[in-house]
């Protein structure tokens, strides 16, 4: 029994098998691709569906989708070669894709015929006449200069033919630097032998001619007029005569006068005197300075007598050298710094005119505290030179104001960046007369009397009497520019000024105005 069930295990599984190899496809895929010099064919047959992709020199002729077959045939240009590829991307498997690659060369060329005849080559030559006046010829030819070459092929009887000649000149510069007027003529040589076989002269010198024995065939002279250039006249070739040239007197070596130095501080190149003029010199002013001009037939020497030459050749006296120095105009700075007058602080300060400089009034001062962060400045114009100014942002009235502080309706004062907040921390303070002198200032120390308002911070400081002389108020609206400060004379009766240190920066910027 187990034998007859083995048997029949054995024949259904040979029966199965014969199944499954029958199941398979009865045909392959055939992909097939033809090149040649000017083609490319590609044949594709017994496929179950494909994508395929042709490119030729990268460049893709062919990106198409076909169920069974598909046939194309590409012209290529035969005179080079090309790089195909060829990708079919079957849809029934992967093991079915195709790739094909390949590199086609040029079509051998054909030989043209050759023409039957004699080689030859026309030569053209430009010469000076050695008498201009004489028709051109060999014997009335200067060293020859070779133009151009035309290789010809004819047959043996018409090697002597007149059409083989030029009847222009060849594109030249040569012409461009001689002078026609000295007589010029053109030689033309026809030689056996093509340029593989002779090589045409550069150049031919009278009466040597032995360079083309036993390849010149013929030959001819004619005139540049022959080939069209146009020649000039014998009026226009005529030896203009030679111009007199005038003598050139050596010019006269003058020395510039300097201009008188000011001494007035802010002056400037329109205040300078000019010297006189002079038949030698004459003098102009200029933003630079004093520029001296030379007459005509005159120079000047080494001694310039201060001025300086310049890179353009002018003699200029620098301004510089005429008006005082920033240094000799500055304004002279007394103590400046920050003071408490009770419980208010005031700018207390002392300036000095340099020497020399005078002013029409006695408040002739500017102070201007300068916004760190480039906003709106504090300005108080007509000021006197010495004195104190009220602190921007206080009062010495009710309602008292302190800088950074902001009283509210119940009568306290709270911190607040306005209020002119930015001079508390170190401020430049500007002093401005046409010269000018700035300094950094710090504000009262948070332990003064005069610093915050009463109750938020500060030491008990002995206080101005009611009899002293004691500025006026001065509280004006923060934004209100440029403001003018009150001034304060000798105090009397001050139990103590507290002057705040803190390391004061002291520095200068000073400006020279008109």
């Amino acid at each position: 029994m187990k034998r007859t069930l083995a048997g029949v295990a054995a024949t259904t599984l040979a029966v199965g098998g014969m199944l499954v190899a029958t199941a398979a496809p009865a045909s392959a895929h055939t992909p097939r691709v033809n090149d040649s010099c000017s083609s490319l064919e590609v044949n594709l047959t017994q496929y179950q569906g494909a994508d395929v992709v042709v490119t030729i020199d990268g460049t893709t002729v062919a990106d198409e989708k076909f169920d069974r077959s598909w046939h194309r045939t590409f012209e290529l240009d035969g005179s080079k070669g090309h790089e195909w590829t060829v990708d079919v991307d079957a849809r029934d498997g992967d093991q079915y894709d195709a790739h094909e690659r390949g590199t086609t060369k040029p079509c051998t060329p054909t030989t043209p015929e050759q023409p039957q005849g004699t080689d030859i080559q026309v030569g053209i030559y430009l010469y000076p006449k050695l008498d201009k006046d004489e028709p051109a010829a060999w014997e009335n030819s200067g060293k020859q200069q070779l133009l151009g070459t035309t290789p010809l092929t004819v047959p043996e009887d018409e090697l002597r033919n007149d059409e083989h000649w030029y009847t222009e000149l060849p594109e030249t510069d040569a012409l461009d630097d001689i002078d026609l007027c000295t007589g010029w003529g053109i030689q033309q040589d026809l030689v056996r032998g093509g340029v593989d076989d002779y090589t045409m002269p550069e150049t031919i010198t009278y009466p040597d001619g032995s360079s083309m024995d036993g390849n010149l065939v013929d030959w001819q002279h004619q005139e540049l007029s022959d080939f069209g250039i146009e020649l000039p006249s014998a009026e226009d070739c005529a030896t203009p005569p030679e111009p007199e040239v005038p003598e050139v007197e050596e010019p006269q070596v003058v020395v510039p006068q300097a201009p008188a130095a000011l001494e007035i501080c802010g002056a400037d190149a329109s205040d300078v005197i000019l010297p006189a003029d002079t038949e030698d010199v004459t003098y102009l002013t200029t933003e630079q300075g004093v520029l001296a001009v030379p007459a005509a037939g005159r120079t000047f020497g080494h001694d310039l007598a201060g001025y300086t030459r310049t890179e353009g050749g002018d003699v200029i006296f620098p301004i510089e050298q005429l008006v005082p120095s920033e240094e000799e105009c500055a304004l002279v700075p007394g103590d400046i710094g920050a003071v408490c007058v009770g419980d208010t602080p005031y700018l207390d300060y002392g300036i000095s005119l340099p020497e020399g400089v005078e002013v029409d009034d006695d408040t002739p001062l500017t102070i201007t505290f300068l916004h760190p962060d480039g906003g709106e400045n504090y300005v108080a114009t007509d000021q006197p030179l010495e004195g104190e100014l009220l602190w921007p942002g206080a009062s010495d009235a009710e309602p008292k104001q302190w800088p950074g502080w902001e009283q509210q309706e119940d009568g306290s004062y709270v911190e607040t960046d306005g209020n002119y907040a930015w001079t508390r921390d170190g401020v430049e303070v500007l002093f401005e007369v046409n010269p000018e002198y700035s300094q950094v200032v710090s504000y009262p120390e948070a332990n003064t009397e005069c610093a915050n308002p009463v109750g938020t911070g500060g030491a008990d400081v002995d206080v101005v009497a009611d009899d002293a002389d004691v500025p006026p108020a001065a509280a004006e609206p923060a934004d209100e520019l440029p403001k003018t400060g009150a001034t304060v004379g000798v105090f009397a009766g001050i139990a103590a000024l507290l002057i705040v240190g803190g390391g004061v920066l002291f520095w200068l910027r000073r400006r020279i105005q008109h």
